[in-house]
């Protein structure tokens, strides 16, 4: 445990359930493993620690950490809280609900959304018209008019007849197992002695709901810790919220709660903070500790440049920074949304041949990691080398463990053996997806595994390759893309990160360049009509672009768009001495 400062180590020592607020670059993922580690070390056999992430990749990223340490983690389980309850609670516990007792498949993203686009038009809404499909704990779904009603009730209806479910009923369908059957939730408690809850501000109130219904049933025994920061709740358009203490408190059935602050800043310069500060919505300080505190660094706002020149404008600030000697890697290119990232990722490519760029979201793979076929893709587009191999050892247990239910033929592997088989195919497709069939193919092919004879199996072979296309032809534009874009999603950033405001969430570089900060895209244009959580996300959001940058910080509100023609509302009337550059 050296290295850690004060607030850090009083984290690490505490017993009971614990609430930590923790500002940008305050070391809240360190903290959190290293507590994570300090709870392995102590945990009795046949028990679980519980770390739940936003996402995938944090979660691996917690893994890795805690890997580094060299302390087994037979005993952690860490994933998305969707991937918890289907492992934990749905599948365990199917015959107990209605809608899974029969058999289920999660519906995949693009099956999902043509679907609803189908009913929409039948219903004679237009395509980007909002339509609600989440239950919230009284099992309603709320929507204002009587169409999108109506389109929910055929939409379920749709659902049940083919023995399906969707992302938003995991929880739902979690929760009302833990409800109705409080010995479930009992049972649970008395396998985790800790819940860890990374992100707690993007928990929506199912989650909260889910979680709590454990302790509680557990009359406590299960201990919770909430960590992260509600200037930075970007995600409550999704349903997420940053629940107070006292709220908290009594989700886990009046247990109390310590709060605790991590307040220092070992990131981002003083100036940088400044700025970032003139968005916060809470009054938590933030002080600059680390060794770029009293960094002056470039701070810079452009409101003129055309967007007919914008890529000529970023690809000089990346040069800018590159002639000062800081590494690709360092350098982020940020913007609202991927409809702006797609073309500029490809413009730069062409502008920048000498540089590499690293763009996850322009892989063609499905945003949701739930398809088996997603599973047994990840081994195939990650190379076998130090640093990845505990993760690909996680990886091929998993594949292995969801192989031997859909096949109902327990096979005798290791998941080093497993890796074994995958590291042994080698297609030579130039094409992501031609590589990917031929190598699924030699995989079932030396597994002597029929595809046509496992419904489920290969219901999520076509369902995986169904939203391959549909993603590479209507998000991307493409009819296809080499295997070298499909390896983007797991790669190791070497290059120029492009990605958006969500998905540079916990990261951090040395330049941040950010562009189209225009009204309607920050904030989104469908909460035009409700000035107060318009505000809030504008802020939320530019908080979150500022606080990744160290240095350097970038901000662009380009002109010359045909539509969000305006410069963002925070940044206009904004009162800050940005700095003038050449470049």
């Amino acid at each position: 445990m050296d290295g850690l400062n004060p607030e850090q180590q009083r984290i690490i020592d505490m017993e009971g359930n614990i609430l930590v607020t923790a500002c940008p670059g305050s070391g809240k993922t360190r903290t959190l493993t290293r507590k994570i580690a300090h709870e392995l070390s102590t945990i009795e056999r046949k028990k679980f620690l519980i770390a739940l992430t936003f996402t995938n990749r944090a979660a691996d990223e917690i893994q890795s950490r805690i890997d580094l340490m060299n302390i087994e983690t037979s005993q952690l389980w860490t994933g998305t809280i969707h991937s918890f309850c289907l492992e934990w609670i749905i599948k365990p516990y199917a015959g107990y609900h209605d809608k899974t007792k029969n058999g289920f498949t999660v519906i995949d993203e693009h099956r999902q959304e043509a679907l609803l686009s189908r009913l929409k038009e039948d219903y004679g809404l237009r395509y980007y018209d909002g339509v609600n499909t989440k239950f919230n704990r009284s099992g309603d779904v709320l929507n204002v008019t009587q169409s999108k009603r109506d389109i929910v009730i055929e939409y379920h209806n749709y659902l049940e007849s083919n023995k399906l479910i969707d992302f938003d009923m995991i929880l739902y369908i979690a929760f009302q197992i833990l409800t109705e059957r409080p010995q479930i939730a009992k049972t649970l408690s008395s396998l985790f002695p800790r819940i860890f809850v990374d992100e707690y501000q993007d928990t929506s109130d199912l989650q909260y709901g889910i979680i709590g219904k454990i302790v509680s049933c557990g009359n406590g025994i299960t201990r919770v810790l909430f960590v992260g920061d509600p200037d930075q709740a970007i995600f409550d358009t999704l349903g997420g919220v940053a629940k107070s203490l006292g709220e908290i408190v009594e989700e886990i059935g009046g247990y109390s709660i310590t709060h605790c602050n991590l307040s220092g800043n070992y990131r981002s310069s003083q100036r940088i903070i400044d700025l970032y500060r003139t968005f916060q919505l809470t009054d938590l300080e933030i002080t600059a500790l680390g060794e770029t505190s009293r960094v002056q660094g470039e701070i810079t706002l452009n409101d003129v440049v055309d967007v007919d020149s914008l890529t000529e404008e970023i690809a000089s600030l990346i040069n800018r920074s590159i002639q000062k000697g800081i590494p690709m890697n360092e350098i982020c290119v940020i913007a609202p949304q991927w409809m702006l990232l797609i073309p500029m990722a490809r413009r730069l490519k062409i502008l920048l041949p000498h540089i590499d760029f690293d763009a996850p979201g322009l892989s063609p793979l499905p945003r949701r990691a739930e398809n088996f076929w997603f599973k047994v893709a990840r081994l195939f587009l990650t190379e076998p080398q130090p640093s990845l191999y505990m993760n690909r050892i996680r990886w091929a247990n998993e594949v292995l463990r969801e192989m031997n239910q859909f096949t109902g033929s327990p096979y005798d592997l290791e998941p080093r053996g497993l890796l074994k088989i995958i590291n042994s195919i080698h297609s030579h497709q130039y094409d992501g997806e031609l590589f990917l069939r031929e190598s699924f193919s030699e995989f079932l092919q030396k597994l002597k595994i029929q595809l046509a004879d496992h419904h489920l199996l290969e219901e999520h072979y076509n369902a995986f390759f169904n939203g391959l296309k549909q993603r590479l032809q209507k998000e991307l534009s493409l009819s296809s893309l080499d295997i070298s874009s499909f390896r983007t999603m797991f790669k190791q950033h070497k290059g120029v990160v492009v990605n958006t405001c969500q998905g540079v969430k916990g990261e951090e570089f040395t330049t941040v360049i950010a562009f189209g900060l225009l009204e309607g895209l920050i904030p989104h244009f469908s909460l035009r009509n409700n000035s107060q959580a318009s505000e809030e996300s504008s802020k939320k959001l530019l908080y979150v672009i500022c606080s990744r940058a160290k240095k350097n910080l970038h901000l662009i509100s380009e002109v010359g768009r045909k539509y969000n023609t305006e410069i963002n509302k925070q940044l206009r009337d904004l009162n800050y001495n940005f700095d003038s550059i050449d470049i």
